[in-house]
């Protein structure tokens, strides 16, 4: 009776070991979404002078746009001190 039962158990390994394969197969490999991808938050990336609709060259270039990023140093501090406070009282705390 031992050597049917050790027959019976090593047909079931065999058949366990066969639908695991074929599941892993079938589940597709990285399904977490990329970093940066569809899992962030979305930036604002308007250029931050008044009126411009334009895209800007990002946070390295203080999200200004090609045309903009050319204007003096203290007109883009105050354009961007303007910017800031207009977007905090926009946003509800």
């Amino acid at each position: 009776m031992a050597r049917l039962s050790s027959q019976f158990d090593a047909l079931i390994e065999r058949f366990a070991q066969v639908l695991v394969d074929r599941i892993g197969a079938s589940i597709p490999r990285g399904t977490a979404p990329p970093r940066g991808g569809k899992g962030g938050r979305k930036r604002d990336m308007r250029c931050r002078y008044p009126g411009c609709k334009n895209r800007s060259k990002g946070p390295r270039f203080r999200f200004f746009c090609e045309k903009h990023i050319k204007l003096p140093k203290k007109e883009q501090e105050a354009v961007l001190a303007k910017w800031a406070e207009k977007s905090s009282r926009s946003q509800p705390t």
